[in-house]
């Protein structure tokens, strides 16, 4: 079944990484700016159909009135399984492997995403349950259409896909406040490793956290002792390239 994607950056994007799954796109007639032309040149050079449409008739379609006047139904990605993943990284010793604990708004879960994608996450972990659809169409918007570009698997046990990431040689640390945790400055790692990041709400679950190798926290200077998680993401996932582009170079 066919599924629905809005604004500039994430049409684009999708038009750009895979045309094919570009079905036709849907752009308001009365918006006429250098944004709408390249995005038409765009969809003509790859022969995607481009449809006229009012104003008030993109608001319906979306239920929205976020999507700055183009739309586009895309056919669905193709679903990702955890072996399917391992298969393509059993050749790179650094892979890294983002878990989503609880992420339940779809904007949050969309910008993590892109983040992930930014950092060349090499696949991205969820719930089946207690996670925000992969399929929300603000997820999609928020990620600017990096959803497409970084595998996303969705599991029905973390901690079950915890073991069989630690039976292929993946570390785990789980970012948490916690008396066991370690500042993750001072967190030295090598290889395969796949970080856990919790709602902003609860955090990470016992059980989760307790199936952990590691903990880490970032330390923080501010009166505000907590960090939005996708802000927390792009930290995390920063210092880790860091890390592993050092162990790569040596």
């Amino acid at each position: 079944m066919s599924k629905i994607i809005y604004g500039f950056h994430s049409v684009i994007n999708y038009i750009k990484t895979t045309p094919n799954l570009v079905e036709e796109i849907y752009i308001d007639n009365s918006r006429q700016d250098k944004r709408q032309q390249e995005l038409s040149d765009l969809a003509n050079e790859y022969n995607i159909k481009l449809i006229n449409k009012t104003l008030n008739e993109l608001n319906t379609l979306v239920k929205s009135k976020t999507h700055q006047g183009v739309v586009a139904k895309v056919k669905p990605t193709a679903k990702v399984t955890l072996n399917e993943v391992f298969a393509g990284l059993k050749d790179k010793p650094t892979a890294q492997i983002l878990i989503l604990d609880g992420i339940t708004d779809p904007q949050n879960l969309g910008a993590i995403i892109r983040t992930a994608e930014c950092f060349g996450v090499d696949a991205i972990i969820l719930p089946k349950d207690n996670s925000a659809n992969i399929d929300n169409l603000s997820v999609a918007k928020t990620s600017s259409g990096a959803v497409n570009n970084v595998p996303v698997v969705t599991v029905n046990n973390l901690n079950q896909a915890m073991d069989t990431l630690k039976e292929h040689e993946f570390w785990i640390a789980g970012t948490c406040l916690d008396k066991k945790s370690v500042n993750l400055f001072e967190f030295k790692f090598q290889g395969k490793i796949a970080w856990v990041m919790g709602s902003e709400g609860s955090g990470i679950r016992r059980l989760v956290m307790e199936n952990c190798d590691y903990l880490v926290t970032i330390p923080l200077k501010g009166a505000t002792q907590s960090l939005n998680v996708s802000v927390a993401t792009g930290v995390v996932l920063a210092y880790a390239n860091f890390m592993q582009n050092s162990f790569t170079d040596k």
